[in-house]
């Protein structure tokens, strides 16, 4: 009985900073919309791709609210980086060129990867939205044809789909999609369509479209699902093998990239500084750190990225 008395405690306490948390970040978010969303004319315009990368990826901000956050987060951090500069300076007695140029470097290089990372963050929900829904609509195809062979009529099957307990982001959309027909009284022709506009997956919006096309033509549309479904599954296994090829040539590239290549280069180095203790003016032992603590790290970092990028979610 304690320990159930504990875990409802702690439960209780990470629900109340959870809900702390969201409560600061909307304060934010209203701070900036209405402090800057009035002087923001050129920035919706100068970002205005960013549209439907927020909508389709399933943004919590509103396009304008967005450009808004970012706009404010570009200048705190721009701040931030000429403070720490101007801190730097006064801390280490550079000349006075490094004194005046390190605040000014810092603070164009922070705020412009702030407004960087805004601006390219959209684009990366959108393309891992993509993918989960891509890697997820071969099996939920498969659950609606057999559902619909069942008899059920394609709103009941959309229904039963929707009331799965899964946390997984089709079963997410598929209650958007009753949302609408419960709430905003759309019928399920409308539903679909407004499912299909704000879909991140084109392959999943295709899969809607066939939907509406065959509920409207009067067409089988078990033997369209049963289709759809097919189909998947064979896309799927394709891209099964390609991932597997894929996956194979980045194992080659880790060999390559962070085995073979830096013992060679520490190698030749090291040959060539019994004969020589530079290299165009630069210290051997310099090139060698450089091999170790520099290139081997990033080139490790982008072999993960890489490998982080093609690895299915599921």
């Amino acid at each position: 009985m304690k320990s159930e008395g504990k875990k409802s405690q702690a439960a209780k306490q990470k629900t109340v900073r959870k809900g702390e948390s969201v409560g600061i970040k909307r304060a934010y978010w209203r701070f900036a919309y209405f402090h800057l969303g009035p002087h923001a004319g050129r920035l919706y315009k100068m970002l205005a791709s960013l549209d439907p990368q927020i909508r389709k990826g399933g943004g919590r901000l509103n396009f304008h609210a967005y450009v808004c956050v970012i706009a404010l987060t570009t200048i705190i951090t721009a701040v931030v980086g000429l403070v720490l500069g101007i801190l730097l300076s006064l801390l280490i007695h550079f000349p006075i060129g490094e004194s005046i140029g390190l605040p000014i470097g810092l603070f164009l290089a922070a705020g412009l990867a702030a407004f960087g990372i805004g601006a390219l963050r959209p684009r990366f929900a959108l393309g891992s939205r993509k993918r989960q829904l891509d890697e997820e609509l071969a099996f939920v195809a498969s659950r609606m044809a057999v559902l619909s062979a069942s008899g059920m009529t394609p709103e009941k099957v959309i229904r039963e789909v929707a009331s799965d307990d899964s946390n997984e982001l089709i079963i997410q959309e598929f209650r958007k999609i009753v949302r609408d027909m419960n709430l905003l009284g759309m019928d399920l022709t409308q539903a679909l369509v407004e499912a299909r506009k704000r879909s991140a997956s084109e392959e999943f919006a295709q899969f809607l479209d066939g939907i509406v096309s065959t509920s409207n033509s009067g067409a089988d549309i078990q033997q369209y699902l049963v289709k759809q479904s097919k189909t998947l599954m064979n896309d799927k296994r394709l891209k099964t093998k390609q991932f597997s090829e894929t996956l194979g040539i980045i194992a080659e590239m880790y060999t390559t990239i962070l085995v073979v290549m830096p013992l060679i280069l520490i190698i030749l180095f090291a040959v060539m500084g019994v004969i020589s203790g530079s290299l165009g003016g630069i210290s051997i032992s310099l090139l060698i750190q450089l091999v170790v603590y520099v290139m081997v790290p990033i080139g490790g970092a982008v072999i993960m990225v890489m490998a982080d990028g093609i690895m299915p979610k599921r």
